[in-house]
């Protein structure tokens, strides 16, 4: 279980191949009702947006769709989930609207200033959030949107409780907390929408602007 616990930060081989193949299954409604928020969020032209962890591309897919006028980027540490991103959405790539990078946030600077930058379950993922909120925050234009759809902790499946904080992961148990380190990390505006119940939950996300 550890071992699968410690694929989901930077799926790689046979077996990564088949944790994004599940991560299309299990995660994309709460990817596209994230695009979805943030499209009826974000205000003015929207001419650049980028994608943290993009996974299988899904959440591209959708950002593609919903910001037709938009150049897209996706970046993720990953080559397995980059493979799986360009083949959903190889037609935006051929043509120039869809670039994928390997790497992390750092890449995020090649970018900037950015209006919109989009990161799905990927949080739990930095071992030192406030740097890589703030280094996010940097690469914003004034104005611009981050937008984090995650799950608190006591609605994650078992495994994940359990096994993501022994590979170092961060887990959040409020709301609240996450709240804290955006404002600290410059953001402001921070709000906060639930998909589903609030008692069972299918996924959360946070809107921060610059």
């Amino acid at each position: 279980m550890s071992v699968i616990a410690s694929q989901f930060a930077r799926p790689h081989g046979l077996l990564g191949k088949l944790i994004g193949r599940g991560m299309a299954r299990g995660n994309a409604e709460l990817s596209r009702w994230v695009v979805q928020q943030v499209g009826e969020h974000a205000a003015g032209d929207t001419a650049k947006i980028a994608e943290i962890g993009p996974g299988p591309g899904i959440g591209l897919q959708e950002t593609l769709r919903r910001f037709p006028d938009a150049r897209v980027w996706g970046i993720d540490l990953s080559p397995e989930m980059l493979a799986q991103s360009r083949k959903r959405n190889l037609a935006e790539v051929r043509y120039g609207r869809l670039v994928l990078v390997q790497g992390d946030i750092a890449r995020l600077a090649d970018l900037a200033p950015l209006d919109i930058v989009i990161a799905n379950h990927v949080l739990y993922f930095w071992h030192r959030p406030a740097d890589e909120l703030a280094a996010i925050r940097a690469c914003l234009r004034d104005g611009g949107l981050l937008a984090l759809g995650y799950q608190l902790k006591q609605n994650m499946p078992p495994l994940a409780q359990k096994h993501f904080p022994q590979q170092g992961h961060v887990l959040y148990e409020s709301d609240e907390d996450l709240e804290r380190l955006l404002r600290s990390a410059g953001f402001s505006a921070v709000s906060n929408r639930i998909k589903g119940q609030p008692d069972a939950p299918q996924g959360r996300l946070a809107m921060a602007c610059a």
